[in-house]
């Protein structure tokens, strides 16, 4: 079983002399073509900061960060793996090449199905607590905190529930905000990050 894992990983991460393109084929069968993902509780990586892609990358290959398999992988669409079982054979210049390649796309926003009422006290729980850090309401690709608005609704809940239970580290100042927050704002949240961008 653990030979049929290895040749599996094999196919699913390049050879780390592979470059562009070849080194980052294989993160299309859960990303999407150009880091567009069709799972909602897959990350579009397509546009994010090089560094907030890279960062994800190392956090993954030390386990700093919570190593679940995407829906794709229990339906059989992607191979049965985590992430942090992707990521770790991958050398530190593999990495930057694949943040590079994915910041240099541009970001596509997912559409979802979002409550208007709840998306509105949303955005002004978003402009009281999260726009000092993502700014443009969530959206600014410039922004090193990463893009929010218009990523997968599944994978901004799993993050912000994996930041407010201790799970996956975080600046203070956030963990401080989010644990302030009752299910009800983070859900307001969820559906202003949802809505669409103007």
């Amino acid at each position: 079983m653990r030979i049929l894992g290895l040749l599996v990983m094999g196919i699913v991460i390049m050879a780390p002399a592979a470059a562009g393109t070849d080194l980052v084929e294989s993160c299309a069968v859960c990303h999407g073509p150009d880091g567009v993902s069709r799972w909602s509780d897959v990350p579009n990586i397509a546009g994010l900061p090089e560094i907030v892609i890279a960062n994800a990358l190392y956090d993954f290959r030390g386990h700093s960060r919570p190593c679940r398999k995407a829906a794709c992988a229990a339906d059989g669409a992607c191979p049965d793996l985590d992430m942090c079982q992707i990521a770790r054979p991958l050398s530190d210049g593999d990495m930057d090449v694949i943040a590079r390649y994915y910041s240099a796309r541009p970001f596509s926003p997912s559409v979802a199905d979002y409550d208007v009422a709840k998306a509105s006290a949303g955005a002004s729980i978003h402009e009281q607590r999260c726009e000092i850090c993502h700014s443009g309401g969530g959206s600014d690709p410039e922004d090193e905190a990463s893009i929010l608005r218009g990523q997968n609704m599944d994978y901004i809940r799993n993050a912000l529930g994996d930041y407010r239970s201790g799970d996956r580290l975080g600046e203070e100042a956030m963990l401080k905000h989010l644990k302030a927050l009752d299910d009800d704002q983070v859900d307001a949240l969820l559906n202003f990050y949802a809505s669409p961008m103007n």
